[in-house]
């Protein structure tokens, strides 16, 4: 029985778990802009672009490409064009990540098939445990006091926003969650946080030791800032492009500690193994594999 054919372009740490895990499993795996001494033996390291058309499903590195131009390889010192990543792998099925519109546009342009998987519900509520637990382990490293009875602050109660409350809340932080809609003002009351309307968040700002930020806009601005405690810890979690003026930020002193990816970087393993779960979800869904 031939082997399904997957191949990895770009990525961090976790592509390289995700390599030994597909490996493991009897894949026939390819790598391409990925370069790490734990790749296996039996996987192929492609030396060019045009050796990918052998391999009909392809995953993507995460976020798939950071300036438009170029797909992420975080892991070596290749440059891989999105334009002629596109030209190579026109019949090939892409697993994307973190996808704005103006990537999307271009897929489609391609007329290559595509999804991101960080958009499907069963990828990204596993994704938000490694990034909650990473989270709390930069704000305890960022911090002189701990978790325990300190003032926390969620900004957004999505997917990680819920996770990351739940986890300090049994940390035994006092937890405070931002929200817009009613709905999550609501639920946020009934699992024992203290809910803040939008509309009311400047009234709290001076409270918190820490902030971690989940809404990907650029709100909060020098009128936010200015009320922060001095000695607060800001965790951005949020994609590009976060939700605060990180100049002004710096300016005042606080601290402002980026967290991208933290899934590939405290727990590669873990997120190399939903990922795989995300393969073989979508292999099933097209008839690949029972």
């Amino acid at each position: 029985m031939n082997k399904l054919k997957v191949a990895i372009v770009g990525g961090d740490l976790r592509f390289v778990r995700l390599a030994q895990i597909l490996s493991s499993k009897n894949f026939d795996v390819a790598v391409y802009g990925l370069c790490h001494p734990d790749i296996p033996d039996d996987v192929t390291v492609c030396s060019s672009l045009s050796e990918l058309k052998y391999y009909p499903y392809i995953i993507g590195p995460i976020p798939f490409s950071k300036d438009g131009k170029c797909v992420f390889t975080p892991m070596c010192n290749g440059y891989i064009s999105v334009e002629q990543f596109f030209l190579a792998v026109s019949n090939s099925y892409i697993l994307g990540s973190v996808l704005n519109s103006h990537m999307c546009e271009q897929f489609e342009k391609h007329h290559i098939a595509y999804c991101d998987i960080m958009k499907m519900n069963e990828i990204a509520i596993l994704n938000a445990i490694p990034t909650a637990e990473g989270a709390i382990q930069y704000a305890m490293q960022h911090s002189e006091i701990t978790l325990h009875n300190s003032k926390c602050l969620v900004m957004g109660y999505g997917r990680c926003g819920k996770i990351l409350a739940q986890k300090l809340d049994a940390l035994g932080a006092c937890v405070s969650v931002e929200a817009r809609s009613t709905t999550d003002l609501s639920f946020i009351s009934t699992y024992g946080y203290r809910p803040i309307p939008l509309n009311e968040l400047k009234s709290y700002l001076p409270e918190f030791d820490f902030i971690f930020n989940t809404i990907p806009v650029k709100f909060l601005d020098a009128s936010y800032i200015d009320l922060f405690n001095p000695e607060v810890v800001y965790i951005e979690l949020a994609s590009a492009p976060g939700g605060i003026d990180i100049d002004y930020c710096t300016s005042k002193g606080i601290t402002h500690v980026p967290a991208p990816s933290l899934p590939g970087i405290v727990a590669p393993k873990t997120a190399a193994d939903i990922i795989y779960q995300c393969l073989l979800l979508i292999l099933r869904n097209q008839g690949a594999i029972l």
